[in-house]
């Protein structure tokens, strides 16, 4: 690429760059690994022309990955009852894409084990409980502590889902989640992408959706029919408090001036949270079949 090249950080390793009249994204990597992993994914995707992902281009640095910039594109929201459906569509997309691409051919993509890894987040937890009682009572921590087992215990008891593996995202937060200035859905960031039980992923979508319509998994399958035939198991892994442990042990990474600036918020987030679990487990343990 030539002419005059302007480059705009958008985090430690994320640039937007304008060239010749063109915007794109640019992202370096740390290991050739991860950018063959993302590169042969945006390549089967491409072939099957897969509507929701964002085309990678030419780039001769084998360690870069570049792809034009949405112009006008917006993550999704949500709280908004289109942005959930237009992004479980999508997802859904993602994983039916397993009917003609073999995704468990690819060596590049790891397993995902969603009960080791939730045992691994909330020993770390438990690990640093005496640090986080310098932010939350032992009460609620103890109650945290609590729920985590409970739910694993309950998870453990039920029968896996007999779903044909597929690729998940990985991490289907809202900001990896854009609408596009044409109003399509685009994923965006497959680094965390790995072969799983599309269950396990719409469960990780369910988690980043039911703080927003105050924890209603009732509500949540009225909108998605879909969802009424997860398995048990998937059903009992909603009541694993996954996002609360998440950021806490990411706050409690952080240098104590960001801990600071972080902490109200998150507070609040887990007063809301606990306050909604026994209902949600009732909830839950109502519609297990």
């Amino acid at each position: 690429m030539t002419g005059e090249q302007r480059f705009t950080k958008i985090k430690k390793n994320v640039w937007k760059m304008e060239s010749g009249g063109a915007v794109y994204s640019v992202k370096k990597y740390a290991s050739f690994a991860q950018v063959v992993k993302v590169r042969q994914i945006h390549q089967l995707l491409s072939g099957q022309n897969f509507p929701h992902f964002v085309p990678i281009l030419e780039e001769k640095d084998p360690l870069l990955i570049m792809q034009p910039w949405l112009q006008g594109a917006k993550a999704v929201n949500f709280k908004r009852r289109i942005d959930r459906i237009d992004s479980f569509r999508a997802l859904q997309a993602l994983h039916e894409t397993s009917s003609s691409i073999c995704w468990e051919s690819l060596s590049c993509l790891p397993s995902y084990h969603m009960i080791e890894k939730w045992e691994v987040r909330l020993a770390r937890f438990i690990e640093l409980r005496e640090i986080c009682q310098q932010f939350l009572p032992s009460s609620v921590i103890e109650e945290l502590v609590l729920f985590g087992r409970n739910a694993l215990d309950l998870i453990k008891k039920q029968s896996a889902s007999d779903n044909k593996l597929t690729l998940l995202h990985g991490d289907v937060v809202h900001h990896n989640i854009l609408r596009d200035a044409d109003g399509g859905i685009r994923f965006i960031d497959f680094d965390l992408a790995c072969i799983g039980s599309k269950e396990d992923e719409l469960v990780l979508w369910m988690h980043r959706v039911l703080p927003q319509i105050s924890y209603n998994p009732t509500f949540l399958m009225g909108e998605h029919p879909a969802l009424q035939k997860l398995s048990n198991q998937a059903l009992a892994k909603l009541l694993y408090p996954n996002e609360v442990l998440r950021e806490w042990l990411h706050l409690l990474s952080l240098p104590a001036a960001q801990q600071q600036r972080m902490v109200s918020k998150l507070l609040l987030f887990t007063e809301i949270a606990l306050s909604h679990w026994p209902r949600l487990w009732y909830d839950v343990e109502r519609m297990m079949k």
